[in-house]
């Protein structure tokens, strides 16, 4: 029974270790600009604070009324 109780606390320890906030999506492996300019124009739709990877695509990207 200690053992599990033990297996238990050691268990929930390591699941509190990690990065922490957000994890950064990496890019596609295929048709990455296309995708980045949707994933772009996806977030300025929706009020969404853009990544990083849109500065290069700002000018680019154009809304739809």
């Amino acid at each position: 029974m200690s053992r599990i109780l033990l297996g238990l606390v050691a268990l929930t320890l390591l699941s509190a270790c990690g990065v922490r906030g957000d994890l950064d999506r990496p890019d596609p492996l295929w048709n990455s600009e296309d995708a980045i300019r949707r994933d772009c124009q996806r977030q300025i739709e929706n009020n969404e604070e853009p990544d990083a990877r849109c500065a290069q695509y700002q000018t680019g990207v154009q809304t739809t009324p």
